[in-house]
């Protein structure tokens, strides 16, 4: 049997207790191989990470394309040859203290190479990480753009990619999707982006693109855009183009909350882009925020009419989560709770987190409550019925009661 030299893992704040399991698994097997975890929760938390996972060789911080490589030649060399004070974004434990390198960002994208998706077998990705529907299988997620300028009190995105936004060449994302269709007989793409439509421009040229290149091929962005940065032209290029459902954050239907959020949008920017979107002929899903540390009960009242006063085929009405990175980690009262936080029920159904004055209990009633008055309308139900597939029936019920039970 082969032995690995290396064992990595991509670790989001949920994967953490079983990471640590995994992590000791393996030196019990053999303690000579080396392990590295990297990904969202490290990326946001390093050291935290490094002393969390006892057992854990080495950590990266953000982006690891160019990292990883020098990292493994490193490892190549008798031990007390190597030198880690090099390699960006590596964490390390030396002499009983916790080293950080500097984090870089890779300013062409376009020097990093495809994945490896012949080691996939694509058609067997039946759910859906961002949403419950898709309209043709299989699919295969990509990532066109990297980097986010906006300073959203919740996200820790800047913590793996950066705050500069960095595009790849639209010849080299075209050259991928061909591929995917080709070869792996892809017939829908998400585009995983932070920021897809961010540049206008850029957006627009690249749908003309897809509209040229003419394959019966499906697109979504369920990471979701900025509606702050469409507008009518895009999204009739985007219907063209094959995009048929649009996702915005939208997060609260309170301006306070807003502006402590610092989306930087106000109830009537929102309203207004949303009917763009269903004038250019595209579906509408709106993702909601419930919980948020300075949060009320009214304000999530506030959040529930305002979802249903829009016109959204879809809403995702999900209680804050204290991500490890996210500025507003830095709120004394989010930070001690978070502490208290069982990783494994980090990212499950059950709240992991509440306001002051307000109950876990209670905020999983208003989450519970958010569905049922945004999707309990008789035309909301016969929608629901006619989008459904047959085959995620299933999907979809086990969806229903994993948030009401």
């Amino acid at each position: 049997k082969n032995t690995p030299d290396v064992i990595g893992f991509t670790v989001f704040s949920c994967d953490l207790e079983s990471v640590k399991k995994s992590i000791k698994a393996v030196k019990e097997i053999n303690p000579g191989i080396i392990t590295v975890a990297g990904g969202p929760h490290p990326s946001g938390d390093p050291q935290g990470t490094m002393a969390y996972l006892d057992s854990l060789d080495f950590v990266f911080a953000g982006e690891s394309e160019k990292g990883f490589p020098l990292f493994i030649e490193q490892l190549s060399r008798k031990s007390d040859e190597r030198n880690f004070k090099n390699i960006p974004g590596l964490v390390w434990k030396e002499n009983g203290s916790i080293n950080s390198n500097l984090k870089i960002f890779i300013e062409n994208l376009d020097t990093i190479e495809f994945p490896s998706w012949d080691l996939l077998e694509l058609n067997t990705y039946k759910g859906v990480p961002n949403g419950v529907f898709t309209k043709q299988y299989p699919f295969a997620p990509i990532i066109v753009t990297r980097g986010c300028p906006y300073l959203c009190t919740f996200c820790s995105a800047h913590n793996i990619v950066g705050r500069k936004l960095r595009y790849r060449s639209i010849d080299n994302v075209i050259e991928e999707i061909k591929i995917l269709y080709e070869k792996y007989g892809i017939k829908e793409i998400h585009i995983e982006d932070d920021n897809f439509t961010f540049d206008l421009g850029f957006a627009k040229e690249f749908c003309n693109r897809l509209i040229k290149l003419g394959l019966p091929l499906t697109y979504s962005c369920p990471n979701g855009v900025r509606l702050d940065r469409i507008d009518i032209e895009l999204l009739s290029l985007m219907k063209r183009a094959g995009f048929y459902n649009i996702y915005v954050g939208i997060e609260s239907g309170s301006p306070r909350i807003l502006k402590h959020m610092k989306k930087n949008l106000s109830l009537e920017e929102i309203a207004k882009k949303v009917d763009l979107i269903k004038e250019a002929g595209l579906e509408a899903s709106g993702y909601f925020i419930l919980g948020y540390p300075e949060e009320t009960m009214e304000d999530m009242e506030m959040t529930i009419s305002f979802a249903r006063s829009l016109k959204l085929d879809w809403a995702q009405f999900a209680t804050f989560i204290p991500i490890p990175g996210s500025d507003i980690m830095k709120d004394e009262y989010v930070k001690r709770v978070s502490e208290a936080i069982s990783w494994s029920d980090f990212f499950n159904t059950d709240v992991p987190f509440a306001p002051r004055g307000i109950s876990r209990k209670q905020l999983k009633k208003i989450q519970k409550r958010a569905f049922l008055r945004f999707y309990f309308r008789p035309w909301k139900i016969i929608n629901l019925i006619k989008k459904i597939r047959k085959n995620k029936f299933i999907f979809i019920f086990r969806r229903i009661i994993s948030y009401f039970c």
